[in-house]
Formats: structure tokens, C-alpha cells, sequence
């Protein structure tokens, strides 16, 4: 028969051969069913898909809150006491916080950086994961048992051109999955935490305007600029309000260059060099 003639014939020293025994058949044809039931399950798509929608949610609120904060630090920034002792001197609380002003607008620049790689991921995810992108990914699995079938030796262009299709089909599932690994294990808390620091930061903003007013109708100018310092910066015993937000953004800028532009960039390079490998051995494979 001729399917047992491919089953049995080898050709020696030659590697990376098509499965020459019925087990190796068999191993083929497990793998290629596996690959299109993967394919068509929709879960594993949907599961990347809420991750992403989830992501893209929080990193809105973080957006919100960190924008609140700066709208805030404007207002304070514009309010000016003036009064006289000899000539007319004016004293602004708001310069105090221009520091912690100018990372706020910083790291709202940068959620939007973050915000847009998360677009991207999502828009290749639904890319890969659409009807053309399942079919096109049946019919070259498809082909595989029908090339080992009719061709007595292994088209090893082919094999390959199909293994890089399949990796471009899951490898935003894959990346997803792996980012969601490191927030369970790691950066879920910690972005709660920081985000919670924040909020906290951005209620003493809110009430530092009428606190400096009330202390300068109770102690005067300078009683009331010293209390608010004091807010600002703190003491030996509570941190002030531009530390605690200093060190949320910080920690917050940290968790979303690693989850939005470094994992996905080093998983890009490790795809590229994957599929590189699979174009270097199809080129110096045999051809059939």
C-alpha cells in the first residue's frame, strides 16, 4: 500500500524526517486535530480578550485619578494671598507642588503610552483570533496530513510555514497568559496598593486648599503657609502628601512599563527569533 510504504521508508542521515513509523503517523495526526481544536475553542481567545478589557479598565481609572490630581494641584497652584509690608509681596502655596506637579503630568503621558499598547495587543488578539484567521489556520493544518500522505518525502517549507502560522495564531494568547501569570503572582497587589496610595494623595490635595484658607484665617499668612508645608511635606511621623504620591506613581510607572512594553516586546523578539529558527531550518532542509 502506498500509505505503508511512507510508514516504513527512511532516508539515513538526514534529520528532521516526516514520522516514518505508525506511531510517529499517529503522534502527527494528534498533534494537527489538537492544533484545530485549540484553534476553534473559543475560551482561551476569550480569556485573553477579558484580561485585556480589564487591563484597559484599570489603567483608565489610574488615568482618571492621576489627571483629578493634577486638575487639583492647578487649582491650588493658582491661588495667590497678597499683602503689604512695606512693598506688596505675594505668596503662592501652589509652587511648593510643582515638582510633584510636573511627574503627575509625566506619568499621565505615560498611562497613555501604556493605555495604547494594550490597544495594540488587543486589536492583533482580535486580528488572530477571527473567522478568516481560523480558517486560513484549518486549511494549512489540513495540509499537513494531506502532504505526508501524497508525497513521499517531507516539503519541509511547507511544515515550517505551517508552524509559524499556528505560533502568529496563538502568540498573543500566549504573551496575554503569561502577563496575566506575573499579576497574579505579583503585580495585582502591588498596582491595588499604589493605586489606593494615590487615591489617598489626591484626597489631601483635595483638602489642602481649604485647609491652608482655614489656617490663615485662624493663625495668619505664615501660620497658614507653615501647616500647609507641613501637609506637603510631612514630619518624622507621616509621610507628607508629595512622598506618598511620589513613590505611588514611581511604583505604578514600574509595573506598567514591565506589563505593557517590556514582556510584550521581549515576547515579540522570542517569536521573531522562533520563527527565524523555523525559516533557517526550512531553508536548509530537504525539499520535496
Amino acid at each position: 500500500m502506498k500509505g505503508g510504504l511512507k510508514l516504513n521508508s527512511t532516508v539515513p542521515g538526514r534529520s528532521g524526517e516526516w514520522p516514518t513509523t505508525r506511531a510517529g503517523a499517529s503522534l502527527l495526526l494528534m498533534s494537527v486535530f489538537l492544533a484545530l481544536v485549540l484553534n476553534w475553542l473559543p475560551a482561551l481567545d476569550d480569556l485573553a480578550l477579558r484580561y485585556l478589557d480589564g487591563a484597559i479598565a484599570d489603567n483608565l481609572l489610574i488615568y482618571a485619578t492621576a489627571r483629578a490630581l493634577n486638575g487639583l494641584i492647578s487649582v491650588i497652584q493658582s491661588v495667590q494671598l497678597s499683602f503689604s509690608m512695606g512693598a506688596g509681596v505675594a505668596v503662592q502655596l501652589g509652587e511648593a507642588l510643582d515638582p510633584l506637579n510636573d511627574l503627575v503630568e509625566r506619568f499621565s503621558a505615560f498611562v497613555l503610552y501604556a493605555l495604547a499598547g494594550l490597544g495594540l495587543q488587543k486589536v492583533v488578539l482580535i486580528a488572530t483570533s477571527s473567522l478568516l484567521a481560523k480558517v486560513l489556520t484549518s486549511l494549512l493544518l489540513l495540509m499537513v496530513p494531506l502532504i505526508w500522505y501524497f508525497t513521499p518525502m517531507r516539503p519541509n517549507g511547507v511544515l515550517r510555514v505551517v508552524a509559524l502560522i499556528v505560533l502568529v495564531r496563538f502568540c498573543v494568547v500566549l504573551e496575554v497568559g503569561g502577563i496575566a501569570l506575573m499579576d497574579k503572582a505579583y503585580f495585582d497587589h502591588q498596582k491595588s496598593q499604589a493605586h489606593s496610595t494615590l487615591e489617598l494623595a489626591r484626597e489631601q490635595i483635595s483638602t489642602l486648599r481649604e485647609r491652608y484658607m482655614g489656617s490663615v484665617s485662624e493663625s495668619g499668612v505664615f501660620g497658614g503657609l507653615w501647616d500647609a508645608a507641613g501637609s506637603i511635606i510631612g514630619d518624622a511621623n507621616q509621610r507628607g502628601t508629595a512622598d506618598l504620591a511620589a513613590s505611588a506613581i514611581v511604583e505604578l510607572i514600574v509595573i506598567m512599563l514591565i506589563r505593557s512594553i517590556l514582556f510584550p516586546l521581549c515576547f515579540i523578539w522570542l517569536v521573531v527569533q522562533l520563527a527565524r529558527r523555523l525559516l533557517e531550518v526550512s531553508r536548509s532542509g530537504p525539499s520535496g
